[in-house]
Formats: C-alpha cells, structure tokens, sequence
C-alpha cells in the first residue's frame, strides 16, 4: 500500500503534462508586413506586391483583409481556426490547397478557392 501512494504522485505528474497549455495561448498580433504576396484572381489578374495583412477575430472566425499600393485583393473571410502545437493557428479541414498558419511571429497563406488563390508569406511587423 506504501509503494502505491509513492507511486500516485509520479504518475499524476507524468500524465498532466502537455506540449503546451491552452491558458497561456497568446491572441496573436494583428498586423503582419509581408515579404511578398502574389494573388490571381478568377479574371486572371495577378498582383505580385509587398503590403500588410491584417487579421481580425471574432469568436472562432477569422478574416484575413490585404493591403496593397497597388490595388484592392479580396479578403479571406469566415475562416474556423485551431490551436495545434508550439503555440500555432491553423485553419479547421484544411487542405493542401487550402492552408493558414498563423503565429505570433508569421503568417503562411497558401489558400485556393475557386478560381481565385492567394499564396502569402509573411512576418509580424511588431
């Protein structure tokens, strides 16, 4: 009986271990220059550009709008993100085609819709 309480504690500790814990998840910045963007919308207008991506939350959904010198890109809207591991978003059901990855330092955006995509790397600008 004497070594199964000795043992108890051990095992709790072990157990309630985790890669990361959810209450110190960060809200992540919402402004990011990034070092290039290229977007081809369903016209086939491409625009290769540096500029700003803002994020913006509301709840679980987020909206990811693009700011260029050069002209107007339509955002990325109604977007569910997850929290996965070493404190990164990334999108719910992604895909290959369709994937957002969002830290507190970057953001990766290589998201196809349509005949629309949107390929965007870029670093927080804070």
């Amino acid at each position: 009986m004497r070594n199964i309480l000795l043992f108890i504690p051990f095992l709790f500790v072990l157990f309630s271990c985790q890669n990361e814990d959810d209450s110190t998840n960060e809200i992540y910045k919402n402004r990011y220059e990034r070092r290039f963007i290229i977007f081809q919308d369903s016209l086939g207008t491409t625009i290769r550009d540096s500029g700003v991506v803002r994020v913006s939350q509301k709840d679980n959904i987020f909206k990811f709008d693009f700011e260029v010198a050069s002209g107007t890109v339509k955002p990325i809207e109604n977007i569910r993100m997850e929290i996965t591991g070493n404190n990164t978003l990334r999108n719910l059901e992604w895909t290959p085609s369709k994937l957002i990855t969002l830290s507190k330092d970057s953001i990766n955006i290589s998201y196809r819709e349509g005949a629309s995509y949107w390929f965007v790397n870029g670093i927080s600008s804070f």
